[in-house]
């Protein structure tokens, strides 16, 4: 194969690889076919961060499940809008990989072509830096693993440990919670290979959730969220504990028996999740109504004349509080096109960008009004200046005050959560007795981690088992 005298930027890659790899024409999907050359490592480099995983396993060869692990992932696109990838695996292994918003990165029809029984798909964002994929050949046995942490630079040990617990569940188990605790990365992750197999494997600090399906006795199903599972018309049967694997062939489905008690991450419960998701055993939408409850218990504000959620997680929230305190909520924002997660965009024009589209002042509701503005958090601080700038200056809102849902975020995660550097952050770098003036807000409240750590014993999870890491607070690492 030629050498390649730079790493080609994302944009190049239709050009490069086409030279090496049979490109097939799916409008604006690309279809790999590799040749066992490891050209898939220098599109990993092009990839972003490993957010969301959903896998299909048919114990039927029959089975076409290219379409499912599609709508898997679109069911996840709320975790990661900058990429998304599928490995789809029968008489020949397919790598697809789509740039942007899942929906529109694939035909769906001309997914069809793509023919295997058994696959796992990836959604990515672009806010850590990582190399989170390992396509390699191994033994005679080609492998792709996908994980939410870096794990390229420890591809070997990787391979070693997954192609263990293929033949021994436990201990191949027990080998990749060493490998987890020994680099301290979560390395939650799914792994196919080409012997007609799928692991799935949840690292033992529980951080990253994964979780276990099942369509009758047809399809085996994984995902990071349940609502994936439910989307395909699948069952959630259960979470993957922390510190265990679940081997998946055509035979079986084995369970390893180790177990970890694991931790939980906050900003998963109040932002990450989709509200339809249940994680741990705890709805997602229960949680957040809980928690919108012990805000109301804190902060007493009826001095406002309407409350409104900023889309599109801070509606229930919104709905909560205000119902909690008897006070008027409205509908204050309507969305135009696609639906944007603005604090996951990186390039500031099109967070603003994606901000006028996914929040359209109604002018009605909010001219002239006390309005109290209610968000699950604040990273940069950007999607909420200019919603509050636009209010005031282009629609006339009087008052005009935030209550976030979750306690200021002054610190990055360590653990691969898409929390930006504390030098972005605005809570890091601006007093909190400042913040309302920068904001251009009136007042700005937050709950405290008191309240997070209430609202988690509520659904029987222990102070000691919450990472509140970014927000100050304790860490499980």
């Amino acid at each position: 194969m030629e050498k390649l005298s730079r790493e080609p930027t994302h944009a190049a890659i239709p050009h490069i690889f086409a030279t090496h790899i049979k490109l097939t024409n799916l409008n604006v999907l690309r279809s790999y076919t590799f040749d066992r050359t490891g050209v898939f490592k220098y599109l990993v480099k092009c990839l972003c961060n490993v957010t969301g995983l959903f896998s299909v396993y048919a114990f039927d060869e029959a089975w076409n499940v290219s379409k499912i692990v599609y709508y898997g992932l679109l069911a996840l696109n709320h975790r990661g809008q900058a990429g998304s990838g599928m490995y789809i695996c029968g008489n020949e292994t397919k790598i697809l990989e789509g740039g942007g918003d899942v929906e529109r990165s694939y035909n769906v029809e001309k997914l069809l072509e793509i023919e295997g029984w058994y696959g796992v798909g990836w959604v990515t964002t672009p806010l850590v830096e990582g190399k989170n994929i390992i396509h390699k050949h191994h033994n005679d046995v080609e492998y792709l693993v996908a994980s939410y942490s870096p794990i390229v630079d420890i591809e070997d040990k990787i391979i070693e440990c997954v192609e263990a617990a293929l033949k021994d569940v436990d201990n191949g188990s027990e080998m990749l919670n060493e490998l987890s605790e020994k680099v301290k990365r979560p390395l939650t992750l799914i792994a196919v290979s080409s012997n007609n197999e799928v692991l799935v494997y949840r690292d033992p600090s529980g951080l990253k959730p994964m979780q276990i399906g099942a369509y009758g006795f047809d399809l085996a199903v994984a995902s990071s969220e349940s609502c994936a599972i439910e989307c395909v018309g699948a069952d959630l049967r259960s979470d993957v504990d922390p510190g265990s694997c679940v081997k998946i062939c055509k035979y079986s489905v084995e369970r390893s028996k180790t177990r970890k008690i694991g931790c939980v991450c906050a900003l998963e419960y109040i932002y990450y999740s989709r509200l339809d998701s249940t994680i741990d055993n705890v709805p997602i939408y229960r949680f957040r109504r809980e928690l919108a409850r012990r805000a109301a218990e804190r902060f007493n504000l009826k001095d406002y004349d309407i409350v409104v959620g900023i889309p599109e997680t801070g509606i229930i929230y919104a709905l909560e509080y205000a119902r909690v305190l008897g006070l008027e909520y409205y509908i204050g924002f309507v969305q135009t096109g696609r639906r944007v997660r603005s604090a996951l965009v990186e390039d500031i024009l099109e967070r603003m960008i994606g901000v006028q589209l996914k929040m359209s002042p109604i002018r009605p509701v909010l001219a002239g009004k006390n309005v109290l503005l209610v968000d699950d958090s604040i990273l940069k601080g950007v999607t909420l200046r200019s919603i509050v700038q636009y209010l005031r200056n282009r629609i006339g809102t009087c008052r005009t005050s935030v209550l976030i849902m979750s306690p200021p975020i002054v610190r990055k995660c360590p653990f691969y959560m898409e929390v930006p550097d504390e030098s972005e952050l605005i809570c890091a770098n601006v007093p909190r007795s400042e913040l309302a003036e920068v904001l251009n807000v009136d007042e700005i409240y937050f709950t405290e981690l008191e309240d997070i750590y209430e609202t988690f014993k509520v659904f029987n999870i222990d102070e000691d088992r919450v990472c509140t890491y970014c927000m100050g607070g304790r860490s499980p690492w």
